[in-house]
């Protein structure tokens, strides 16, 4: 645990990380979307990347709450699906820098099933081995010293765990859209968790804006278990990927203490083009000591950079 303390940090997430999230008919129709159904199509997306392969470089760049700054280097080896029966998986890799954490793998597997939390496991370099994050403490640790938990990367099935309402309808300004500033309409979404499903929620209550033509969350707000807003998420920075928006950037403030964690999409690559999807194998707990990032560089249009870690 000493070694993890200093490395922890779907969908939807990534979502939150995970943490994130179809033009469907307009909220003024005769039947309009429920809140449920809202939420339904956010985590039918499968999560940042969509469904299918995907290969992201990803940089956080994180301040503490002291204002101290870091920035953290990672690719991103995701892989959805839309069978409810086929788990969503995302691989981390820790890049350089910072040194200290180089070459530490995340693998977040998640099954779908409800009242199932996701299997999250973490490969440490110093030692040699994959441990499986089981506890409370170590699932909600801070994935990277970054504001967003462990157990928020590749979250993907919100409909099951939280009760939405639809309260609104608002317009999020200046969103970019492919370059440009764009006013986006969205449906406004208050979340209450289902605790008989997921009784360890760190953030019961949440509110969301959701775009009415994509169903992507445009920006959120987390109320933690004692009743006070803590964080405060907003995606921008959109472009098309597969036919879809996806975002190059989110940050997240944490109101209480000032500390924020911007993610910044470098690049994004569509694995099931370039190489006709990813291996199942790739995301198997045991083969996580003996993983190659730069095992796809000849097929890649961007690529891993040597991984030798000092």
């Amino acid at each position: 645990m000493t070694h993890l303390s200093r490395i922890v940090l779907t969908g939807c997430a990534l979502a939150t990380l995970a943490l994130l999230f179809s033009l469907a008919p307009a909220y003024s129709q005769a039947t309009p979307l429920t809140g449920q159904q809202i939420l339904q199509k956010v985590d039918a997306r499968g999560g940042i990347g969509g469904i299918g392969s995907t290969i992201s470089f990803s940089t956080f760049d994180v301040v503490d709450k002291t204002g101290t700054e870091q920035q953290k280097n990672f690719i991103f080896f995701g892989k959805n699906s839309a069978d409810p029966q086929v788990p969503n998986r995302v691989l981390i890799y820790f890049l350089e820098p910072p040194k200290t954490t180089c070459g530490t793998i995340f693998l977040s597997i998640d099954h779908k099933i409800v009242g199932k939390q996701a299997d999250l496991f973490l490969f440490l370099p110093a030692l040699g081995q994959t441990k499986q994050l089981v506890t409370t403490n170590e699932r909600k640790g801070s994935f990277a010293g970054s504001n967003l938990q462990f157990d928020q990367i590749g979250r993907s099935e919100l409909h099951s765990d939280f009760n939405a309402k639809l309260i609104d309808e608002a317009t999020v300004q200046g969103v970019t859209i492919n370059g440009k500033k764009q006013d986006r309409q969205a449906y406004v979404l208050q979340l209450t968790v289902n605790k008989e499903n997921d009784p360890n929620e760190s953030f019961p209550q949440r509110k969301l804006w959701v775009d009415q033509q994509e169903f992507i969350t445009l920006k959120s707000e987390d109320t933690n278990t004692i009743g006070k807003l803590q964080n405060k998420t907003s995606l921008d920075d959109l472009v098309s990927f597969r036919g879809r928006l996806e975002p190059n950037k989110i940050k997240v403030v944490n109101v209480l203490d000032n500390s924020s964690t911007t993610v910044t999409i470098s690049d994004r690559q569509d694995a099931d083009k370039l190489l006709g999807g990813l291996p199942d194998s790739l995301f198997a707990p045991d083969s996580l000591p003996q993983f190659d990032p730069t095992q796809f560089n000849d097929k890649l249009k961007t690529k891993v950079p040597d991984p030798t870690c000092p």
